[in-house]
């Protein structure tokens, strides 16, 4: 019998590509990735979702971020947070102003991720310079910085009234846990945040990263499709790290199961999402899970943009 998580899924999937458009089944997918563990029956979150899309919708064009083939997720994580869509906007308006008001860089993705971050997790407008003073200190040099991780990152600090101080101190820990448990350096600016998010112990999370490995051998494909960066933040999330690696290898059987097929790329972030859910999430509740949705969802989104140009401009030429 199907874990209880994945039939979660399923029913989340299902109720999604009930009410949606063929066309937006990648969205659905990580829609019901967002409303995972979320009290209400799938009816009322996919009621909510909808119902906080058209709210974001009625007060962003179809120019602003988020994209419109994003919103879909961000109303997913705003029904299972028991938030709202006018309220999403505001927090983007008001990380918006204070950066004007102070000077410093645009947030990526017009500042969406880091407002979805803030509000789900209980973050008030009110903190919105300390999020900038935080974002400050965490900020990797310009060439090696990773936006999107950074801003959601200081969003979740922020709205948990942690310190610049703390939240760097972490970041550090995180850093050498990485180090420590022999995470590939090329994997550690995708990560690192969401280790130091989850704020494992460095022998936790060594003891989850080991097991994972070992299950990764067992499926042909498994480690590309899951990536360093996804096996260690995994590695960090779950609370019992002794399943993540027989989790991990039940959600990649599942997800590629699926039909219609996901992209390897999908299918990775998805078989993550699930093997957390499942051995138990050690992140905020919701948040943090919210924001990995968010991100996968937006890294898959672009990768298939891009797939589908690269395809067309093939076969113009």
């Amino acid at each position: 019998m199907a874990h209880a998580a994945i039939e979660e899924y399923r029913t989340l999937e299902s109720a999604f590509f009930d009410t949606t458009k063929k066309s937006e089944r990648m969205s659905a997918r990580f829609a019901a990735a967002a409303c995972l563990g979320a009290k209400d029956p799938p009816a009322t979150l996919v009621r909510r979702t909808l119902r906080e899309r058209d709210a974001i919708n009625a007060s962003r064009s179809g120019w602003h971020s988020p994209s419109t083939a994003m919103r879909l997720v961000y109303g997913a994580a705003l029904a299972a947070s028991n938030r709202d869509g006018g309220g999403l906007v505001k927090m983007m308006e008001t990380l918006k102003a204070e950066r004007k008001r102070r000077g410093g860089r645009s947030l990526s993705s017009g500042g969406a991720p880091a407002a979805l971050v803030m509000l789900c997790a209980g973050g008030s407008y009110s903190q919105a310079s300390m999020f900038y003073d935080i974002l400050e200190e965490v900020a990797a040099p310009w060439w090696r910085r990773y936006p999107p991780a950074e801003e959601t990152y200081a969003a979740m600090m922020a709205a948990g009234n942690e310190t610049p101080a703390t939240a760097l101190s972490r970041l550090e820990k995180a850093r050498n846990t990485l180090a420590t448990a022999g995470v590939p350096k090329s994997a550690h600016s995708k990560c690192v945040f969401d280790v130091a998010i989850a704020h494992p112990r460095t022998d936790d999370f060594t003891s989850a990263w080991t097991a994972l490995n070992v299950a990764v051998q067992q499926q042909r494909g498994l480690r590309q499709r899951a990536g360093w960066a996804g096996l260690a933040t995994l590695a960090a999330q779950v609370e019992d790290g002794s399943d993540a690696g027989d989790a991990l290898l039940e959600a990649d059987a599942f997800v590629r199961s699926l039909r219609p097929r996901v992209s390897s790329m999908v299918a990775g972030r998805l078989a993550v999402r699930l093997a957390a859910t499942m051995t138990g999430l050690r992140t905020p509740a919701g948040a943090a899970a919210d924001y990995a949705a968010i991100l996968a969802a937006q890294a898959a989104m672009i990768a298939a943009t891009t797939a589908a140009t690269t395809a067309a401009v093939v076969a113009a030429t």
